[in-house]
C-alpha cells in the first residue's frame, strides 16, 4: 500500500528541512498571527498577538514623537543655559563696573563738597568789605553811586563817628528795575570802617532817609546767609532772656552768659543750651 504524502503539512525528514524552509514557516506563522482569521475568537493566541503588535507599533510611534519633542526641549535648554551663563557673566561685569562708578561718584561728591566750600569761602572773603544798603529811592545817586554812598553814611550814622570820612571803593545797584527800590552794594576801603558802619547801623536802627526807612547789612553769599538765618529763632530767645550774643563768620553763634563764653556751630546745640538755662 502506497502512503499519500500530498496532504502532509511539513516534511518529517530532518535532512530535508533546511534554514530556508524554517524561515518561510516562521514568517508565515507571524503574518498569519498578525492577521487573525475572520470569525476567530479574540482570546485566541492569534488575536492576542495581533493586538500586541498593534500596541507595539502605536507605542513606537508615540515614543518616536516624544523623543523628537525631548530633543527640541534639550536643544532649547542648552541654548537657554548658554544664554543664562552669558547673562550671569555680564551681570557680574556690570556689578563690578557699578561698584567702581559708585566709588568714583562718592569721591567726586566729596571733592565737589570740598570745592563748593572753598568757592563759598573765597566769594565771602571777596565780599567781606561790602555792605548792602536797602530802601534807597531809585536813581537817587544821580549817576555817581560811589560818591553818594561816601556822603550818605556819615549823614545817616553821624559825621562825628567818621572824622576822616568814609572812603568807598565802588558802589552800584543790583537787581532788576521794578516797583521796589533796588539794593545798593558798596565796598568800603577800610575793614575797620566797615565794621563800625555795621555796628552803628545796628545801634541806631531804624535808620531813615528822604522819608523812607534805610537798612544796612553785611554782604554775604547766599550759602552763608542761609546758614546764619538758621540761628534766627535762637537769637530771638537770647534777646528775650537778655543774653549778649553775636555771629561769627561764617555761621557760628557766640554768647556770653554769667561771664562764660559759648560758641555753637549748630542751631540745635545752641537752642538746647538756652533751654537748659534757668528762666
Amino acid at each position: 500500500m502506497v502512503e499519500d504524502t500530498s496532504t502532509s503539512p511539513v516534511l518529517t525528514d530532518a535532512n530535508t528541512c533546511g534554514p530556508t524552509n524554517i524561515t518561510y514557516i516562521k514568517e508565515t506563522t507571524e503574518t498569519e498571527a498578525s492577521h487573525p482569521l475572520e470569525g476567530e475568537d479574540e482570546a485566541s493566541p492569534r488575536a492576542i498577538l495581533s493586538a500586541i503588535r498593534k500596541m507595539d507599533f502605536s507605542m513606537n510611534a508615540r515614543f518616536n514623537s516624544l523623543e523628537a519633542s525631548l530633543s527640541v526641549v534639550q536643544s532649547t535648554l542648552t541654548a537657554n543655559t548658554s544664554r543664562i551663563a552669558d547673562l550671569e557673566e555680564a551681570s557680574t561685569d556690570y556689578e563690578r563696573r557699578i561698584s567702581h562708578l559708585e566709588q568714583l561718584c562718592s569721591g567726586l561728591s566729596q571733592e565737589n563738597t570740598s570745592l563748593k566750600a572753598k568757592v563759598t569761602d573765597l566769594e565771602a572773603r571777596s565780599r567781606r568789605q561790602n555792605i548792602k544798603i536797602m530802601g534807597l529811592p531809585e536813581n537817587i545817586e544821580k549817576g555817581n553811586p560811589t560818591r553818594f554812598v561816601s556822603e550818605l553814611l556819615p549823614l545817616l550814622l553821624g559825621e562825628s563817628n567818621f572824622p576822616r570820612g568814609v572812603k568807598v571803593d565802588r558802589a552800584h545797584s543790583i537787581g532788576p528795575i521794578g516797583n521796589k527800590p533796588r539794593v545798593m552794594i558798596a565796598r568800603i576801603h577800610h575793614d575797620s570802617v566797615k565794621t563800625e558802619i555795621l555796628r552803628l547801623s545796628r545801634g541806631q536802627s531804624p535808620l531813615s532817609f528822604d522819608g523812607g526807612r534805610i537798612s544796612i547789612f553785611p554782604d554775604f553769599p547766599v550759602e552763608v546767609s542761609t546758614q546764619r538765618k538758621q540761628f534766627d529763632s535762637v537769637r530771638e530767645k537770647l534777646r528775650a532772656k537778655g543774653i549778649k550774643y553775636g555771629l561769627l563768620y561764617p555761621a557760628r553763634l557766640i554768647l556770653t552768659h554769667e561771664k562764660t563764653k559759648k560758641i555753637f556751630s549748630s542751631p540745635q546745640e545752641a537752642e538746647s543750651y538756652i533751654d537748659s538755662l534757668s528762666p
